[in-house]
């Protein structure tokens, strides 16, 4: 294995033997690993690396700065690690970044400085791990978020006008075809904050938004006073599922369906949203499932794990109370 020249302070230090032990250890990696010198430039890659990087002769990259190994977008994400390094701070970043032959590919990179005894950084480690597949993953996932928005989308557009019509065809039910129209647009940018990149919403107004869906007059959802809490992407994505799925369920089953009113209150403590839901039990359950027993319980438990946060549900004096945290900068 190469080392671009034996008088460099940190191989040059140890005995032929203990370089050649120590580029055996990083050949059994199956990530890029490389040393590189204080100036950033490639002293050494192990086998691996080289393989997953393309790269048939060392020769072609040894010495040089390993900045200019990257595209230009990527370059000063490079930089940057580096320049960290050198002060004796680790970093980590993705960034893309073809193979010396051209194939695409996304890598995962941690750099770290290399002291010397006296504290002085003599190299700096950088382990690149290809992730290419999660990334085409990603995108797969993305892809399908937007088809699956398109289509929600034209569905409820479609649903609307179809009621609209009717109204049109039936004069007597034509306040009641426009005001479904209404609800089911209203459904629809609900749906539409599970999925859309890059939303971000304060908790009164998305509180108030999914609250007009299911009870357009506003008689019914009692949620004034909710902190001005401003709410990351992840979070909205979370409160719409969970709101949804609640007013949903009291729609079906609840105090929705019987046209008694229910309470949403909030508030945060240490950067965590803490957010109840109280309604009074429907006058009969009977041959309804409980929504501490239901699909949608379990689905928004795990929902609230995957972001850092809890969901419970439960039945009591009756009233169902449903209790949610999650930090509001996700």
């Amino acid at each position: 294995m190469e080392f671009k020249n034996d008088s460099w302070e940190f191989v040059g230090g140890f005995g032929e033997h203990t370089r050649d032990m120590l580029a055996t250890v990083l050949d059994q990696s199956e990530d890029c690993v490389k040393i590189l010198d204080p100036d950033g430039r490639v002293e050494f890659m192990n086998r691996n690396g080289r393989c997953s990087m393309e790269i048939d002769d060392f020769a072609t990259v040894s010495g040089k700065p390993w900045h200019t190994l990257w595209p230009e977008d990527a370059a000063n994400q490079v930089r940057d690690a580096l320049a960290a390094a050198l002060v004796g701070r680790s970093s980590r970043f993705e960034a893309f970044c073809p193979t010396a032959k051209g194939t695409p590919k996304w890598w995962d990179i941690q750099v770290s400085p290399v002291r010397g005894n006296a504290g002085d950084v003599l190299a700096i480690l950088a382990v690149s791990r290809d992730v290419t597949e999660r990334h085409r993953a990603m995108e797969s996932l993305t892809t399908m978020a937007h088809e699956m928005r398109h289509r929600l989308r034209n569905a409820y557009a479609v649903s609307g006008a179809i009621a609209l019509a009717s109204g049109r065809e039936y004069p007597g039910a034509s306040d009641f075809a426009e005001a479904l129209a209404q609800r089911l647009n209203g459904l629809s940018a609900v749906q539409g904050s599970l999925i859309d990149p890059g939303e971000r919403e304060q908790l009164p107004a998305l509180v108030a938004r999914i609250a007009h869906s299911f009870d357009p007059d506003g008689t019914l959802i009692r949620c004034d006073g909710l902190p001005a809490i401003d709410l990351g992407e992840q979070a909205v994505r979370l409160l719409a599922l969970v709101l949804g799925e609640l007013a949903t369920n009291s729609l079906k089953h609840g105090a929705l369906r019987d046209a008694r009113p229910l309470d949403i209150s909030a508030g945060e403590h240490d950067g965590v949203l803490q957010l109840d839901w109280r309604e009074p039990l429907a006058v009969s359950l009977a041959g309804a499932t409980s929504p501490a027993e239901g699909s949608g319980f379990r689905l928004m438990q795990r929902m609230a794990r995957a972001h850092r946060g809890s969901f419970r549900i439960e039945q009591r004096d009756g009233e169902l109370a449903a209790h949610l945290e999650v930090p509001v900068a996700l």
